[in-house]
């Protein structure tokens, strides 16, 4: 009985633990191998869990002017011990480097909090 318990439970948290690990994949959408920067003007700023969002206003080489993504790769609860609030970021000009996405054409990034 013991035996038969053991393996219960041993099943059970390896079942709990694969969803964890595949949340955090960001190798599927961004190559983390490679970095970009952008500057613009910040039009949103969610501190929202699991990871917190920017959407950023850039003007392109050619004045064209386009809205970008930003995912963090960190949760919201760091960016709030650090005292973050969206409203001291909105409107302002930031730079942001992160790393690419891998489709094509995207106009996204995967950043790091600092």
């Amino acid at each position: 009985m013991k035996v038969l318990l053991s393996a219960v439970l041993a099943v059970t948290f390896l079942m709990l633990t694969v969803p964890a690990q595949a949340h955090h994949s960001f190798n599927t959408f961004w190559h983390m191998d490679r970095n970009l920067e952008i500057e613009g003007v910040v039009k949103s700023f969610k501190l929202v869990s699991p990871h917190s969002e920017m959407m950023v206003e850039v003007t392109e080489p050619d004045g064209a002017i386009v809205l970008w993504r930003i995912t963090a790769k960190t949760g919201a609860i760091n960016a709030k011990k650090q005292g973050w609030k969206p409203e001291d970021f909105i409107g302002k000009k930031v730079k942001v480097a992160g790393n690419p996405p891998r489709r094509d054409g995207a106009k996204s990034m995967a950043a790091d909090q600092e």
